[in-house]
């Protein structure tokens, strides 16, 4: 069997093994490694078959030890390997609503005519959604039109104004438009979530841009009430772990959800500039200060690949069950 296998000569190197899992090795200078499984959430050493951690979720398995696989199920039972993220995107034109060509850009460097001939340019494409995963440790994302239109139904709305239509520019139409499609799709994200042992293992996590960030809270709102009329063994097994805006539009008109955990990302000047300051530079209601990052001193740009740097601050909230309900810690 030598001949076919991984060590075989001129074989390429085949990292996937036990269970699908990325085999981390020859991470050392003198080549050896560690050669332990990339579970995502965890690392599995094989050599003595044993977790290097205990299950991220662990307040879900009142009577099963914290370092099991699968519920000891692994005959029908897989461990999960990302949870699911709800991207809410801005202001769109059709082709970018509710998508994740929203949150990719490319960005292009023109080189030194000293260092490259001709003084080259290098474009290279960013996918913030990704980055976002990569950094929750998630690889499955739903995508919604937080614009409610885009930028299709952007100029009529200043005539909505002043007839009193309620349009995209209104914060609260946006809150409605978010609660009334969080009701239609609260059902299948919650069945979509990876089970283990018959078990909800996977949390779910907001991420909104611009105007996105309204309709996110009433999205959520729907979640909530939709969980509320499950039985209690189910929703001790659900939880919302974070809601994350970036650059929020119209802020100081939406409130943060007090249990979940809530963060804010802005910059201190770009609407201040242009003389729109009540814009997307206000703060939400219900956050603590601690809750909101101002980039000074990074950018004055609001589109979303100006917050790249701040992906790395993204983290899920602590949570604890009262009886009735998950409270943020």
């Amino acid at each position: 069997m030598s001949g076919i296998s991984s060590k075989a000569a001129g074989s390429l190197e085949n990292k996937l093994k036990y269970n699908g899992k990325e085999q981390q090795d020859n991470e050392f200078s003198d080549g050896s490694g560690l050669e332990w499984y990339d579970y995502g959430a965890r690392m599995y050493d094989n050599q003595i078959g044993r977790w290097n951690k205990t299950d991220n979720k662990v307040e879900l398995y009142q009577n099963i030890t914290p370092y099991a696989y699968t519920a000891n199920q692994p005959t029908n039972a897989i461990d999960p390997d990302g949870n699911v993220i709800i991207f809410i995107n801005g202001l769109a034109d059709k082709a970018n609503q509710g998508n994740s060509s929203y949150w990719r850009y490319t960005t292009t460097t023109t080189y030194n005519t000293v260092t490259h001939r001709n003084g080259a340019h290098h474009s290279r494409e960013h996918a913030f959604d990704e980055e976002v995963k990569k950094q929750l440790g998630d690889k499955k994302a739903r995508y919604y039109d937080g614009s409610v239109g885009g930028e299709s139904s952007w100029a009529s709305e200043p005539d909505k104004i002043f007839s009193g239509e309620p349009g995209s520019l209104s914060s609260a139409f946006r809150s409605n438009a978010g609660y009334q499609e969080g009701e239609a799709q609260a059902a299948v994200i919650i069945e979509g979530l990876n089970r283990t042992g018959g078990v909800i293992t996977e949390t779910i996590k907001i991420i909104t841009h611009s105007m996105g960030a309204a309709y996110g809270k009433g999205f959520v709102r729907a979640l909530k009430d939709y969980i509320k009329t499950l039985p209690t063994t189910l929703q001790k097994q659900i939880k919302i772990t974070l809601v994350a805006d970036f650059d929020p539009y119209q802020a100081d008109e939406i409130t943060a959800d007090p249990d979940i955990k809530t963060m804010q990302f802005k910059h201190a000047n770009f609407w201040n500039i242009i003389g729109l300051g009540w814009l997307a530079n206000e703060d939400e209601k219900g956050l603590d200060k601690k809750d909101i990052t101002i980039n000074s001193g990074k950018s004055t740009n609001h589109e979303i690949s100006s917050f790249s740097n701040d992906i790395s601050s993204l983290s899920e909230g602590t949570y604890k069950w009262n009886g009735s309900k998950w409270v943020k810690q």
